[in-house]
């Protein structure tokens, strides 16, 4: 019999090669009471619109907001910032270093706020006419019952989270090797950002208070140079993305436009 071989490998890498990219980061607590503030004015306000009607869920309000309302919050500019460094993150890894010589857009084109309560609920849904969607957790409140425990079936609770339900071939069997759902606890200042067809759910909670988020919708474009000049310029040429559907989704984010049904 041959002696089994002691030596270690030199390079042992578990990694993640495949799957949707996602964005997770913490906000500035100036953004943050910036936007909560914003929010508290909208809401307030009769004459904000409301996606109500027009969305998935079963929650209390969702008003539509403006860029403008992002702009007069001095949020506007971080927020884009945020969808481009996504974007640029996503594009490094399936481009590789000729990225940075590219030219990347990015354009918020709806956002709306989530005034959700207790027993409300979104269910499994994508957003349709954009690439990227997000969403912002402004207010969380005091869940109650919430286990800290896994449950029965290994899994924890998930009262009150976003659930983003990828693949349900890793979940048979106690499946330990793949990760088919991603469950995420909503917290203050919280970011995500994620690609428009990616299934999520947001799980009703029990407990005193509002859970306020704001979602967004975006799209972006990337474009490369061709090494030609025109008129002395670098002529760019369109390699991945879609802006041209912008505002096709909501008619909402122009405030100068007449809202179909609104009168002024």
């Amino acid at each position: 019999m041959t002696e089994q071989i002691k030596i270690e490998p030199q390079k042992f890498e578990v990694k993640k090669f495949f799957g949707p990219f996602m964005a997770r980061l913490e906000l500035p607590e100036e953004v943050v009471v910036n936007l909560t503030k914003m929010s508290d004015d909208l809401l307030k306000n009769p004459n904000t619109p409301s996606n109500g009607q027009r969305l998935a869920g079963v929650i209390h309000d969702e008003k539509v907001i403006y860029q403008q309302d992002f702009i007069d919050a001095g949020v506007n500019e971080i927020l884009e910032k945020c969808v481009k460094n996504y974007v640029y993150h996503g594009a490094s890894d399936h481009y590789g270093n000729i990225i940075k010589d590219c030219m990347i857009q990015t354009q918020i084109n709806s956002a709306w706020i989530v005034s959700q309560y207790e027993n409300e609920y979104n269910p499994e849904h994508t957003h349709s006419g954009c690439e990227i969607s997000g969403v912002i957790y402004l207010k969380t409140p005091k869940i109650k019952g919430r286990r800290k425990i896994p449950s029965k079936e290994g899994k924890p609770d998930q009262d009150g989270d976003i659930v983003f339900p990828y693949s349900s071939e890793s979940q048979k069997n106690g499946e330990v090797l793949s990760k088919g759902v991603l469950q995420v606890e909503p917290r203050r200042g919280l970011m995500l950002l994620f690609p428009s067809w990616l299934l999520h759910t947001v799980y009703p909670f029990i407990g005193e208070g509002e859970r306020r988020s704001i979602s967004l919708n975006a799209n972006y474009r990337i474009f490369m140079p061709t090494g030609k000049k025109q008129d002395g310029k670098e002529v760019m040429e369109w390699i991945a993305g879609d802006i041209s559907g912008v505002q096709l989704q909501f008619p909402y984010w122009d405030k100068n436009k007449k809202i179909k049904g609104e009168t002024k």
